[in-house]
């Protein structure tokens, strides 16, 4: 079977309607996931069924398999779609799966730290029943071997009280003699299951090198919404191309258009969040009423403090350690409507940039000194510093204002930054995954950041 990309998604769903498969594994971006598996299952569903949803960090496989096998009492065809599958899981990803343990287990989470340890044994090749699997037993070279990234470091041996007290992982023996749910699902797709039942699957992330990612890929269908990432040239181009397909969709449903140039300023001031892109586009139509097209005014009114006012207030706030005029702007932004990720994906580029100047001006052959005045920086420092290419786009400001993050940056300790930098990818797992109020998240970062304790690094 070929993969679906996003541009084949039509026909994907004319084929569902056609000839519907067993299973469908739907990769990549959560809410780009989530959106097209909303859709097929209308398209599945068009003579009547019901969608079971199913948390995958909270599934049990062999419940799920069970429900597989068996012929349902209600009507129509029965969808179980289970988000953020475990099935995929492999040292691969094993980093990412360590991440949710520290998370889960900073916020007092202990069922759900234990359930990701088993998840990130099991990624690695380890049981969890087996003593020799103990984390906290495992060499800096075992570590590395079985997950594929370095060794955290520190004491671990909460590890070892966090999995003495979970219960067994989920999925052993489902299906008898074989304790891998993989496998196992794999053997009763191949035997085949009742028409009326379907298996949705969502994955940030999946290791293709799997044995059932294979077989998905041959018998039955991927369909692959990742988005490249980074800051290349073809990633902007990709990500981009996302982020007009979901603007265009949502002005198209509420019958709306937008003014030549607004929608690039709206991708500018939200970043590459589609979930984001999407909630700001409908504020924006819901903002002008009767109005048929959305101008540049309006963004300005309703997305215009993302980026030139609040936000600026804010990393403004953060460089001269106000924490108080922190949370009140961070207050003031989410009140107003901005998406939170929107705010932390400004704090992430602000401390990437300190980050960058600090480093340089570390480096002696560019001259810089905490006590030079702006003129002698503009003179000296700045022609030595354009020189290097790579960083022609960080330094193109006004040479003041490059000064100044120059002279804001040089105030800051580069480990802090660094840790900065940790706080802020936990805090945007948190926003993604947590039920904890988004206002709560982001105030929580602030005040480790820039709390007086000299070790909130460490939160």
């Amino acid at each position: 079977m070929p993969v679906y990309t996003r541009d084949k998604l039509e026909t994907l769903y004319k084929e569902a309607e056609k000839n519907p498969h067993s299973l469908y594994l739907l990769i990549g971006d959560r809410f780009l996931c989530r959106q097209t598996a909303e859709k097929l299952e209308k398209t599945l569903l068009v003579s009547g069924g019901t969608v079971h949803s199913i948390d995958g960090e909270e599934e049990d496989p062999a419940r799920t398999i069970s429900r597989l096998r068996s012929f349902s009492l209600l009507p129509g065809r029965q969808i179980y779609r289970i988000t953020d599958t475990r099935l995929f899981h492999s040292k691969k990803i094993a980093g990412s799966l360590w991440k949710r343990v520290l998370k889960a287990r900073a916020e007092n989470k202990t069922e759900a730290a234990a359930r990701n340890l088993q998840a990130l044994l099991g990624a690695g090749g380890l049981d969890p029943s087996k003593p020799d699997s103990d984390p906290a037993r495992l060499s800096a070279a075992e570590w590395k071997k079985c997950f594929d990234f370095a060794h955290p470091g520190g004491d671990l041996s909460w590890t070892t009280a966090l999995l003495a007290e979970a219960p067994p992982a989920t999925g052993k023996g489902a299906g008898g003699s074989n304790s891998d749910p993989a496998t196992t699902l794999q053997e009763i797709l191949e035997s085949g299951i009742p028409k009326s039942n379907i298996l949705v699957l969502l994955a940030e992330e999946a290791d293709k090198r799997k044995r059932l990612y294979k077989y998905i890929k041959k018998h039955q269908v991927v369909i692959d919404l990742s988005v490249e990432q980074g800051a290349s040239s073809r990633a902007k181009k990709a990500q981009k191309s996302v982020l007009q397909e979901l603007v265009a969709k949502t002005l198209n449903e509420m019958g709306k258009t937008m003014a030549g140039g607004v929608m690039e300023q709206l991708f500018d001031r939200v970043g590459f969040h589609p979930v984001a892109v999407v909630m700001e586009t409908e504020k924006l139509c819901l903002s002008i009423g009767d109005h048929p097209q959305i101008t540049r005014q309006d963004l300005d009114n309703i997305v215009g403090r993302t980026r030139q006012e609040a936000l600026f207030e804010l990393t403004g706030a953060i460089g001269n350690r106000q924490l108080g005029q922190a949370l009140v702007t961070c207050k003031r932004l989410l009140d107003n409507g901005i998406h939170p990720l929107a705010v932390v994906a400004t704090l992430r580029n602000y401390v990437r940039s300190l980050l960058l100047f600090k480093s340089l001006q570390e480096q002696a052959e560019y001259g810089y000194n905490m006590g030079m005045q702006p003129n002698v920086f503009q003179q000296q420092c700045l022609p030595r510093l354009k020189e290097q290419q790579r960083w022609k786009q960080e330094l193109s400001g006004h040479p003041y204002a490059v000064f100044m993050q120059f002279k804001t940056a040089a105030s800051f300790p580069l480990t802090l930054l660094t840790s900065w930098l940790q706080l802020i990818l936990k805090t945007e797992l948190r926003l993604k995954g947590s039920p904890l109020e988004p206002l709560t998240v982001l105030q929580h970062l602030l005040i480790t950041m820039l709390g007086p304790t000299d070790d909130s690094a460490k939160i």
